[in-house]
């Protein structure tokens, strides 16, 4: 086994962040993940998340299937929602502006490993969602990148680079299909 020492992973998780984690996850399973999608359970969520050092608007609803990696990376604007089984792997940054909706088993990753090197060492990149942007079912948003103003992601879509404000975007990688015009 000695001769593989030489490739021994690269681990860059602060002692600070792994004691967090191991509070986050018994206070998930506790006082998060077994709570119904129902009236004042997202208040208490949010008041759950905060505690860990979200920072979350109003009227925001997260389901209580949603995965959170590290809520003290997190930040969501107003009137937000956050769907079952979407993974907010909150390494580094995630912001969410107001009005956002991000669909149900959409991966959100803020972190890689570095794939030149067989020590793997772990990458991290913030992602933004901007106001009124819209991921539907099952996207994967690739770190670093930023989601533009109004944009929608469509089902199984990949984002790899950032997306230009009020268009729509589809496929893997995702491409522009047409301009997004709302309707009164």
């Amino acid at each position: 086994m000695s001769k593989f020492k030489k490739f021994k992973y690269i681990d860059n998780i602060s002692f600070k962040n792994r004691v967090l984690r191991v509070l986050w996850f018994f206070t998930n399973i506790i006082f998060f993940k077994f709570t119904p999608n129902i009236g004042f359970f997202y208040t208490w969520r949010k008041f759950v998340l905060i505690f860990f050092g979200a920072k979350i608007g109003s009227n925001v609803k997260i389901s209580s299937r949603c995965i959170i990696w590290a809520p003290w990376n997190i930040t969501i604007g107003d009137y937000s929602a956050i769907d079952d089984y979407v993974y907010l792997y909150s390494i580094d940054k995630i912001t969410v502006g107001s009005k956002v909706a991000i669909s149900r088993g959409s991966f959100i990753a803020t972190g890689s490993h570095e794939i030149y090197s067989l020590k793997r060492k772990l990458n991290t990149k913030p992602i933004i969602v901007k106001n009124h942007a819209w991921i539907a079912a099952e996207c994967f948003i690739h770190p670093g990148t930023i989601i533009g103003q109004g944009c929608v992601i469509s089902a199984r879509s990949v984002i790899k680079k950032n997306t230009k404000d009020w268009y729509i975007y589809e496929g893997n990688p995702a491409k522009i299909m047409k301009k997004r015009i709302i309707r009164k």
